[in-house]
């Protein structure tokens, strides 16, 4: 068994918001970290603004709906010591009203958010296997357990839009947020015996920018999408970051919004020895929303 410091963990995601604050806050503890995106430029970036351990991350640039990507990241990770832990953490959206969601947008978004997690945790699950052990920890959504409710967002989520095309959704991604609880309970399940954990967090509405291009453009509800979203910019109608989130942090029994630190701590807990007994867990972090 190696020791601690030996661990490597895969931060899918990583040069988002919440896999940037995941991979930094597991690398200050001391883990190796493999950080895998699509964008060379933006992993980078990651290991640059880490405060403590930027000389255990490893890049591995690449898609996780490869299947030939997925089995490089795997052996990246295992390569010089035990793959330890998989953070599922990369995601996708499309904001769209319902009746203009496509097929094409459903299945990009499935078999990023859903599919591409199960099969990049099969593959580590042969490495854990071998090894004894393992963590895995999915990122789910409080999307995946509730539906979303347009009338929190102060009209930039309409209900209405032009060509009667029904409200804005994002169907797809919250359909894949579900199926991520059940593979959760599932895997934990299945691989309970090779001693692999398996949980998921849930997130809520984290305050925190979406894009980091000066835009100064705001999803409130979203930490990953992939570039600014047409749709909501349309409907702003002038409404300011802090009007549309003071409204909807008033939906929570906490009366805020989360921080992207509440989320990655309960990440670091699930991959720490103190949560070696728990296993097909959906841990909400959402200041009670999801309680009402």
């Amino acid at each position: 068994m190696s020791s601690y410091f030996e661990k490597r963990v895969i931060v899918t995601g990583a040069g988002g918001m919440l896999g940037r604050s995941t991979a930094h806050r597991l690398l200050e503890d001391g883990y190796h970290c493999v950080l895998v995106g699509r964008d060379e430029q933006a992993l980078r970036r990651t290991v640059e603004l880490a405060k403590g351990g930027s000389d255990r991350a490893a890049l591995c640039v690449g898609d996780i709906r490869s299947s030939h990507d997925r089995k490089r990241i795997c052996s990246v990770a295992a390569a010089d010591g035990r793959l330890f832990g998989v953070v599922n953490n990369a995601a996708i959206t499309r904001l769209k009203p319902l009746l203009a969601a496509s097929v094409q947008d459903w299945r990009d978004v499935v078999e990023t958010n859903l599919e591409a997690s199960f099969f990049l945790a099969q593959e580590a699950l042969g490495y854990m296997r071998e090894a004894g052990g393992g963590r895995i920890v999915n990122v789910g959504s409080i999307y995946g357990v509730t539906a979303l409710n347009n009338k929190l967002f102060d009209g930039l989520l309409p209900i209405e839009t032009e060509g009667d095309r029904g409200p804005v959704r994002e169907t797809a991604y919250s359909v894949s947020k579900a199926g991520l609880v059940q593979l959760t309970k599932d895997l934990a399940v299945a691989v309970a015996p090779w001693g692999v954990t398996v949980n998921i967090v849930s997130p809520g509405h984290v305050q925190a920018p979406v894009y980091d291009d000066g835009s100064g453009r705001y999803v409130p509800h979203r930490t990953n999408l992939a570039g600014p979203d047409p749709v909501t910019a349309k409907y702003r109608q002038g409404k300011t970051d802090a009007e549309v989130r003071a409204k909807l942090a008033e939906q929570y029994p906490l009366g805020r919004l989360g921080k992207v630190g509440d989320v990655t701590a309960a990440i670091r807990f699930l991959l720490s020895e103190e949560a070696a007994y728990i296993t097909g867990a959906n841990l909400p972090v959402d200041g009670g929303f999801t309680a009402w």
